[in-house]
């Protein structure tokens, strides 16, 4: 709703179609259990002159901080200029325009850290009860290697650890494999290595230099799941 009011007033247009021009485009709105905010908005620069960028990322703090949408009580605010539909944080940093660089949110007794660029589950209560099961289902145990395949934040390896022998946790998105890595040392799980880069490339080095015989894969792109290489079939979220 106050991001409406934002475009209304703005003197720059939304973005629709790239072709047509316009500027502001999506946001996107991250929230925990404490009821904090992240909000990220993501703008086409098309040809506007840093100069003019600044005032267009002035003149959104403004409204979050002073103005109308001051009443959302924002954490933090983050701008990523964009060009493309989607793009990750190496390709266009993230821009703090004010608040707290990460949300954070609790799980299975795990203090999680969320970057902007890193996926994580949108119902905490929901993904608590799918991690469960998952850890039923996989019938993990002190024999076992975790692999967490597309593993986002790192959650379902992390929240598994103890149960396992050791967890790996492959991931293409930088700032996630970072989020997870800190989780992992703050919560002081010793037995989690996360991978950063393409589940093709890093799962078969992985499984070559395994030396455990009980191996236990979860996928979890819930995306377009991974590609035929290298003579690995793609695959839909599953344990194997």
């Amino acid at each position: 709703m106050y991001y409406e009011v934002f475009l209304r007033q703005s003197s720059v247009e939304p973005c629709l179609l790239f072709h047509e021009g316009g500027h502001w485009r999506e946001l996107i709105v991250r929230t925990n259990r404490q009821g904090h905010t992240m909000a990220i908005v993501t703008f086409h620069p098309q040809g506007l002159s840093q100069e003019e960028l600044c005032v267009q990322k002035v003149t959104l703090k403004d409204f979050f901080t002073k103005g109308p949408g001051a009443v959302c009580g924002l954490t933090s605010l983050y701008f990523q200029e964009s060009t493309m539909t989607r793009c990750s944080h190496q390709q266009s940093p993230y821009q703090l325009l004010f608040g707290e660089s990460h949300i954070f949110e609790e799980l299975l007794g795990l203090k999680i850290r969320i970057s902007p660029d890193a996926f994580f589950q949108i119902n905490t209560a929901g993904a608590e009860m799918l991690y469960r099961t998952i850890g039923e289902l996989s019938g993990v145990n002190s024999e076992s290697t975790l692999l967490d395949i597309c593993c986002g934040t790192g959650v379902i390896g992390l929240s598994l650890a103890r149960h396992a022998s050791q967890v790996h946790g492959i991931e293409l998105v930088e700032q996630a494999v970072e989020d997870a890595r800190w989780t992992a040392a703050f919560n002081g799980v010793t037995n989690c290595e996360f991978h950063a880069g393409r589940a093709e490339t890093i799962l078969p080095q992985l499984l070559k230099s395994s030396k455990d015989e009980r191996l236990i894969a979860v996928a979890n792109p819930a995306r377009a799941g991974l590609r035929k290489e290298e003579g690995h079939l793609g695959c839909s979220p599953c344990v194997v």
